[in-house]
């Protein structure tokens, strides 16, 4: 079973690891990406070193049969030790957070070092007990006590990442950051039953009793369930820039490429952090070489058909801005200039962008005006590449020409 399981897991910590990692090389000046992508890594190397064929072959290879068993559980109090700096950092600011961080640190090495003296001196490198180490051996003292330092570092990290996400949640307004410290919870719940169970069986065998089971099988698949669920509690807050590309591939890239034509060489070059903010600055110079192209009737016809659509609220707002690129694409390829130069698609509309914004940009951020004016700029995009039936009746109405790149009637 845990030839199958240990695996999957490891594959599943992996992806999150590699997602956290992008957020942290965007941002690498933030502690707390820095402490959860390690704290991901970290987990990950535990589990490969639990897979049984890895635990063997780094026995094999070094002559100590149960080497793994320390990575394994060396790993998780690291793990939980980088959950735990970033706790810190999220309760405190940044002066308080740095010593915090340092007493951590030192901690942690304290805890690993005891923990690899007791593994070094017990009689436990008779044999590679892959599954049922902790069962084998836990009648042994120093083994006993190198569980109870290993389990106590582990479940406190555990409840200081919970507490943490507790505090978080009632001030969470983004759905999914919401949903990340909710489950965060649920799998130290898990952790903690690993915890529990571990210390039950080790308690029995000292008792005269065998509790093998709990030990070997139930308390791994907890663990395992509860480093997942965490995983996964710890990615979601990420998904508004997962679900921010996709929007910007979608509705953004298709009206940039048909804006192209107005200047082709123009941002060719351009550099920044992500290629969905690429395409906003690229988009909105091209907007603005689209200005002696604007027809101001487009504005009163497209507002008409608006209103008799029915449309409301930033739906009509960005129909009728799709409308006039539209139009001025047209007048573009027949060679007329109708505008003045001086009008302007608009960039925004007054809206509070908290879908737009990924949670941890502050109001202060530049980046979150960027999220919000890139939202913006995709629902304008949705409107031109569909194109909406308004941005049709519009073109329709105000003059029979071959349609545009993006307004093509669906054959």
């Amino acid at each position: 079973m845990f030839s199958v399981l240990y695996p999957l897991a490891l594959l599943l910590q992996l992806s999150a690891f590699l997602w956290k990692l992008r957020d942290f090389l965007r941002d690498p000046r933030d502690p707390r990406l820095g402490a959860i992508t390690l704290a991901l890594l970290f987990v990950a190397s535990g589990f490969n070193f639990a897979i049984p064929g890895v635990y063997l072959a780094v026995g094999a290879a070094s002559g100590v049969p149960n080497l793994s068993t320390l990575a394994v559980y060396s790993s998780i109090v690291l793990c939980t030790a980088s959950l735990q700096v970033c706790s810190v950092n999220l309760a405190r600011d940044r002066e308080s957070a740095v010593p915090a961080g340092r007493t951590l640190v030192l901690g942690t090495t304290a805890v690993l070092v005891v923990m690899a003296l007791l593994f070094a001196v017990a009689p436990v490198h008779d044999a590679a007990h892959v599954l049922d180490f902790d069962a084998h051996y836990s009648g042994v003292a120093e083994i006993a006590v190198f569980l109870a330092v290993y389990l106590g570092a582990y479940s406190l990290g555990l409840v200081r990442s919970a507490l943490i996400c507790l505090r978080i949640r009632p001030h969470a307004r983004d759905r999914w950051l919401r949903l990340g410290v909710t489950l965060v919870p649920i799998g130290v719940a898990l952790g903690l039953g690993y915890s529990a169970l571990k210390v039950v069986a080790v308690a029995a065998t000292w008792l005269g009793g065998d509790l093998a089971v709990v030990s070997t099988v139930v308390a791994p698949v907890s663990a395992t369930a509860g480093a997942s669920v965490m995983a996964v509690g710890y990615v979601l807050p990420s998904m508004p820039r997962l679900l921010r590309r996709w929007r910007a591939r979608r509705y953004l890239r298709p009206m940039l490429q048909a804006l192209r034509p107005l200047d082709p060489e123009l941002v060719r070059n351009t550099r920044l952090e992500s290629a969905e903010y690429r395409w906003l600055i690229a988009t909105d110079d091209l907007l603005r070489e689209l200005r002696p192209y604007l027809d101001p009737r487009v504005v009163a016809v497209a507002e008409r058909h608006a209103d008799r659509a029915g449309l409301t609220g930033d739906e009509r707002a960005a129909t009728i801005e799709a409308a006039r690129i539209a139009a001025g694409l047209r007048a573009h390829e027949a060679g007329e200039r109708p505008g003045s130069g001086s009008a302007m698609i608009r960039e925004d509309v007054g809206m509070d962008g908290a879908e737009a914004a990924v949670w941890r940009f502050p109001e202060q951020d530049p980046r979150r005006d960027l999220a919000e004016e890139l939202h913006w700029l995709c629902l304008i995009g949705e409107a031109f590449t569909g194109p909406h039936p308004v941005v049709r009746d519009v073109l329709a109405e105000l003059a029979p020409a071959r349609p545009t790149a993006g307004t093509e009637s669906p054959s």
